[in-house]
């Protein structure tokens, strides 16, 4: 996600090596053939978060060149860190078309370096998005900012087994029976008295308790019991709602139960029954646990389960313009045609996000493995006040989503580590708010 760094809203943080993605990245400003003189030359940048996405992206620039010799050119850079890039760059410097982390749109509209993408990119290509995309990608009174090429799954992974040995056999078959947040509870106790370590649930303590993962992982607990974190423009008496806070207590009350994977592998290695985070750990999830593994909703708080939403997007930059524009808005185009998400989303194990791209997943189609996430996103709530009929709610689409992201994280760091709950979440809310004055709204 990786988290921002958990970016992805994929939404992890990203662990890998140093040495390995230096190795991975070299060259990529070279990656095409040589081309005809004459050709539009585009710059394209893309955020270096793992393996298979820096191949992905090698592999599409590529074959964007092959199939437009002579027309169009694009020179791909990677990224390691795409938020400080994009940055420190201003706006006559950003290149015809980068990758961000979505959840960042707003602020980068905000700051003037995002071109709106109506009348560009057709609407075919947005109608055929999922709508949790078509939600993260829209901004200021319903234009589009952004196209992308895959969405992100949050729930539980489960142990089959485990399960049965704790006596457990209410095991939710969709996001429409999800376990309430006491029922929760009371299975987390039955996993720990059978676990050697007393041990049940693995919420990726390993990432951070901070600024960034919380962000996506457990705004869902807002979500779930009722309320944005910043609803109808306010986060006091939102984010700090009575029932909020009854919820964050409740999540509190489970770190007896949490083992904190140091080593990230408290799950796979069998030392707990449940996971709670994203798509990006099915392979190796899959790997280690085989037909044991379940994909399961997050428990309920009251409003029904919900779940986090969205991920890296892909924009052109606002002072792209004439013949460069054009070829921009080319190069999104072909990038969005199922054969290029497919062969991304093959990689990193992310959820297509376009509908036809869905339908052709082995994992994500009707009857697949990850089929719990595909569903969770057709039932988007939008940037609306969360119901019991919709799951998944992007995080804050607006300007001040850094700030609120860092606040939010703040008071899930202090509720984590033993802290006064109402006065952790009533502080991080005053934070949100005095700088959305301080903004004038932004």
């Amino acid at each position: 996600m990786k988290l921002r760094k958990v970016t992805r809203l994929k939404v992890k943080q990203t662990f890998a090596v140093a040495s390995a993605i230096a190795a991975l990245t070299l060259g990529l400003g070279a990656i095409a053939p040589a081309h005809a003189s004459g050709a539009q030359e585009i710059t394209v940048w893309a955020m270096c978060s793992e393996a298979g996405e820096i191949a992905a992206a090698r592999e599409q620039v590529s074959a964007f060149n092959g199939y437009y010799d002579g027309q169009y050119h694009a020179t791909l850079t990677c990224k390691a860190d795409m938020g400080t890039a994009i940055n420190s760059t201003s706006v006559g410097s950003l290149p015809s078309v980068f990758e961000f982390d979505g959840e960042n749109l707003a602020a980068y509209v905000y700051a003037g370096k995002l071109k709106q993408l109506d009348g560009l990119v057709p609407a075919s290509v947005f109608n055929n998005e999922l709508v949790s995309i078509q939600a993260e990608g829209t901004y200021k009174d319903g234009h589009k900012y952004s196209v992308s090429q895959y969405d992100s799954g949050l729930g539980l992974y489960a142990s089959k087994k485990k399960l049965a040995a704790a006596g457990i056999k209410d095991v939710p078959t969709s996001w429409k029976n999800a376990w309430t947040a006491t029922r929760f509870t009371a299975v987390l106790k039955a996993l720990a008295a059978k676990a050697p370590g007393k041990k049940a649930l693995d919420i990726k303590e390993n990432y951070g308790m901070g600024p960034g993962w919380p962000g996506y992982a457990f705004t869902p607990i807002v979500n779930s019991a009722g309320f944005q974190i910043v609803t109808k423009g306010k986060a006091v008496g939102a984010l700090d709602n009575a029932k909020v806070v009854a919820a964050f207590k409740t999540f509190a009350s489970w770190k007896q139960y949490v083992d904190p994977s140091s080593d990230d592998k408290a799950f796979e290695n069998g030392r707990v029954g449940l996971a709670w985070v994203g798509h990006w750990q099915y392979p190796a999830f899959s790997k280690a646990l085989g037909s044991d593994l379940a994909v399961l909703p997050l428990p309920d708080f009251g409003t029904g389960t919900k779940s986090g939403q969205g991920s890296h997007s892909w924009a052109i930059g606002k002072n792209t313009s004439g013949d460069e524009l054009a070829a921009a808005n080319v190069f999104l185009q072909y990038i969005m045609k199922d054969q290029w998400i497919l062969n991304v989303t093959d990689q990193n194990g992310a959820v297509p996000a376009t509908k036809t791209a869905l339908n052709k997943s082995v994992n994500y189609r009707k009857g697949g493995p990850l089929q719990l996430y595909a569903d969770q996103l057709a039932a988007s709530c939008g940037t609306g006040t969360p119901t019991k009929a919709c799951v998944t709610v992007p995080r804050t689409i607006s300007a001040a989503w850094p700030v609120i992201n860092t606040a939010f994280g703040t008071a899930v760091q202090t509720i984590w580590n033993g802290g006064n709950v109402a006065t952790a979440l009533h502080t991080a809310a005053t934070t949100i708010d005095q700088d959305n004055t301080d903004h004038s709204g932004y």
